[in-house]
């Protein structure tokens, strides 16, 4: 196999590659093989009928083009461990030849890790970490919310009042023009709870069951639908049903129900799970504070547009699944935001950027502090892990696999040498 490298700006590699027929014919075998599976040939069982007689049937440029991924991938792969690249991301391909008996030609264009031309000391960058604190209140906050969720309910013939559950069918519109997914019916509120915009449970207040009201209110400003964020939307509701909601009171026997011998019990239950959040959360500020310093601070080569397009992409694909676990539909949220997916990316570009920069230092530190992860170590997490999927065979099977066991491996590299930034940050490795 021939194949040339050619460097781009930006950290990019356009590498050509040359097969000669001969080179391409095991590839052929085994596309055969594959085809042959789903292929009635007479005189054959599947997946063993010969080549020649797989090729009669789906034509020599089918075969050479269920060979080609294999042929691609193998290439690519031979090329980036002989020339021992610094690859990053997955490559562009781009065939140039594909005829059936003549040499085959293509190009691969992939990223290349970018440079670091100046790393910030990070044993000299702080971060302060704020104490972690759990007061009564805290406490007693969770507590009602455990307390609400086992009150039972009774359905009242009466005005609404501040603790109840009331259902409503519910339209919203703007400017006389019905806004997109505003128009339900059994939509329920809590009057206890903050409501999403403001005000409504005040305009409930003192309604009955058939009560229909028409009012404004104002969106909040911080809204996910941009042309309702910060306006006077209109409401019309009709109160359908009305439930008082009767609390156990917060006592030794509600400490019982759930599974306390005590209240005493209860909460102190309560105040480890408030200090394990809060000492998550601030451990996740620490973190992204500390990257976010080494990033403004060091300074990198040009990032690679192929780089930055796989990030902006994965980003995309997190914020639309967490879009549509709200019950949004996504080009119902592109709509209210007036932007196309085009124009999206675009606004994401910049976080990639920084996101992919804050990967760079911390695979440079990795590297400098010599963070090693030990096959004892990777094991133990990967049977962790495969103990929540133990009666799905298929998923434990992908845990164990060679390329997951590589991406984890990364993973808790990764977990390590955060550990160690932030030992520096807090004053805790010098």
């Amino acid at each position: 196999m021939k194949h040339t490298i050619k460097n781009l700006p930006k950290s990019t590699l356009e590498i050509t590659f040359e097969l000669e027929p001969d080179e391409i014919e095991p590839f052929l075998d085994e596309a055969a093989s594959r085809l042959s599976k789903n292929l009635k040939i007479a005189g054959f069982r599947p997946g063993k009928a010969p080549r020649k007689e797989v090729e009669k049937q789906v034509g020599a440029l089918k075969l050479l083009e269920e060979a080609l991924e294999s042929i691609v991938r193998k290439s690519y792969v031979e090329v980036v461990m002989s020339d021992k690249l610094d690859t990053v991301g997955s490559p562009s391909v781009d065939i140039q030849k594909l005829a059936p008996g003549n040499t085959l030609i293509f190009k691969m264009t992939v990223s290349t890790i970018p440079k670091i031309n100046k790393l910030t000391d990070y044993k000299k960058t702080k971060i302060k970490k704020e104490p972690v604190v759990v007061s009564d209140e805290d406490i007693m906050l969770l507590l009602g919310d455990l307390q609400k969720v086992r009150a039972r309910e009774v359905r009242k013939n009466r005005p609404i009042e501040k603790a109840d559950r009331v259902v409503i069918d519910l339209e919203i519109s703007q400017n006389n023009i019905p806004v997109a997914g505003g128009a339900t019916k059994g939509h329920v509120v809590l009057m206890d709870e903050p409501y999403y915009v403001p005000g409504l449970t005040n305009e409930l207040l003192t309604l009955k069951e058939g009560d229909e009201k028409r009012f404004a209110l104002t969106f909040p400003e911080d809204h996910f639908q941009k042309n309702l964020a910060g306006k006077p939307v209109d409401f019309k509701i009709k109160v359908t049903e009305i439930y008082e909601r009767i609390s156990p009171p917060i006592d030794d026997d509600f400490a019982k129900e759930m599974g306390k011998k005590t209240l005493a019990e209860l909460k102190e239950l309560a105040k480890e799970n408030i200090l394990r959040e809060k000492t998550n959360k601030e451990e996740a500020r620490v973190e992204q504070e500390i990257l976010k310093t080494l990033v403004e601070n060091s300074d990198f080569d040009n990032i690679p547009d192929l780089l930055v397009n796989e990030e902006v992409e994965r980003m995309k694909h997190e914020l639309e699944h967490n879009i549509t676990s709200q019950g949004v539909e996504w080009n119902q949220y592109l709509q209210q935001i007036k932007k196309s997916e085009g124009d999206l990316k675009l606004d994401l570009t910049p976080d990639a950027i920084k996101r992919i920069k804050a990967t760079l230092i911390i695979r440079d530190v990795a590297e400098k502090e010599n963070v090693q992860v030990s096959d004892k170590e990777l094991d133990e997490e990967l049977d962790h892990t495969a103990e929540f999927y133990k009666d799905d065979k298929d998923a434990k099977e992908r845990i164990y696999s060679p390329a997951y066991r590589d991406q984890f491996m990364q993973v808790l590299r990764n977990r390590k040498t955060i550990a160690i930034l932030k030992e520096y940050a807090t004053g805790n490795k010098e």
